[in-house]
């Protein structure tokens, strides 16, 4: 509970900041970080759910309609010192009509009434208290060795969605929900940089891509399968993506600005003999409560903090590379590392790190 102290202290700075009367945290992932896990979800796609949390200078109040009062109060397992508040369902708008009246009010999604200040609140995500770190490590953990296990059960002939189903299960029973899950084979992971599943049976070749929560957390992670030796081809694509994802890992380092860290990868992507090639999909960003909590630009200027997650993903047409890390005080640490997983050696500047081989079955 000390993390919920912590960081309803970071909350009460903004209100005063902001010169607010309260905030009201209404998505999904806000809740989900300063409850420190609770699960917020109705429909598995939405933003918002079941409570809103009302946040003031002196308390923070659970607002719920009578739908899911009950549920919350014995399921909840959220904090015994926050009041809840109830509404009938079919009287919500007038509810927040009242709260809102002659309020300063702060929200992490739009409301008639409010100031908008969501990009302010997610800065407030990290970086990561040791508790959050602890868990986002097992989940880390769970989710590579997960992928691996059913990467070594494969059989050609298989259905592209029949592999999804299989990793979607066995992810839900350890309590891991996937955000994004995809299984591509063959030439469509060289035609598309987003190869989403496909009733396609699989020759030889798969990507699987993973972003995946638990307890709010969100974990990212890639990794390829060959049946038989890949090409001569394929294993120097690989071997290139390594080292410029071998380029950002290494750069991402607390205080370093993150537009710096993605104009490493592109000199990465020129010395490996592609230079423009970043420009054909995003590379990656910090991550934490969202897949990305922010996608790096150019443009981009925050700096990169300790204790801050990251995910980088730089791809070439048929080969991929991503792993989410934490950074850490003396080096950054692979969170999503499976130590069953084949491995390559890269190197930048004097500095060697692992990343992901092909697992050839």
């Amino acid at each position: 509970m000390m993390s919920i102290k912590a960081k309803y202290q970071r909350l009460k700075k903004l209100i005063r900041k902001e010169n607010l009367d309260f905030i009201i945290l209404q998505k999904n992932n806000n809740i989900a970080w300063l409850s420190s896990g609770f699960d917020n979800r109705i429909v598995d796609k939405a933003d918002t759910g079941a409570i809103s949390l009302l946040v003031s200078s002196d308390q923070i109040k659970i607002i719920t309609d009578n739908i899911e009062f009950k549920r919350v109060k014995e399921e909840g397992k959220l904090p015994n010192r926050w009041e809840i508040e109830v509404y009938n369902w079919y009287e919500s708008n007038y509810f927040l009509q009242e709260l809102f009246r002659n309020k300063k009010i702060g929200s992490d999604i739009y409301q008639p009434g409010s100031k908008l200040i969501s990009n302010k609140i997610r800065k407030l995500r990290y970086p990561l208290f040791q508790s959050e770190i602890n868990k986002y490590k097992k989940l880390g953990r769970e989710a590579a060795e997960t992928i691996g296990d059913i990467a070594r059960e494969i059989e050609i002939g298989q259905f592209e969605k029949e592999i999804k189903a299989k990793i979607y299960s066995k992810l839900l029973r350890k309590n891991i929900l996937p955000h994004l899950l995809i299984v591509g084979s063959d030439h469509r992971i060289f035609q598309y940089r987003h190869p989403i599943s496909i009733n396609k049976k699989i020759n030889k070749y798969i990507m699987i891509v993973l972003c995946a929560e638990r307890d709010g957390l969100i974990v990212n992670l890639s990794r390829l399968i060959h049946f038989g030796q890949p090409s001569f081809e394929l294993k120097e694509k690989l071997n290139a993506v390594a080292k410029i994802d071998a380029a950002f890992i290494l750069n991402t380092r607390p205080g370093v600005k993150v537009d710096q860290v993605l104009e490493a990868g592109k000199k990465a992507y020129k010395k490996q003999g592609y230079a423009g090639e970043w420009k054909n999909h995003h590379q990656g960003g910090a991550t934490g409560y969202q897949t990305r909590e922010y996608i790096v630009t150019p443009e981009q200027k925050d700096i990169v903090q300790l204790n801050q997650p990251f995910t980088w993903n730089p791809s070439l047409r048929g080969v991929k590379s991503e792993d989410t890390i934490l950074v850490r005080e003396n080096e950054n640490e692979i969170i999503t590392f499976d130590h069953s997983w084949p491995m390559l050696e890269s190197s930048y500047n004097g500095e060697n790190i692992k990343r992901p081989d092909i697992l050839i079955k």
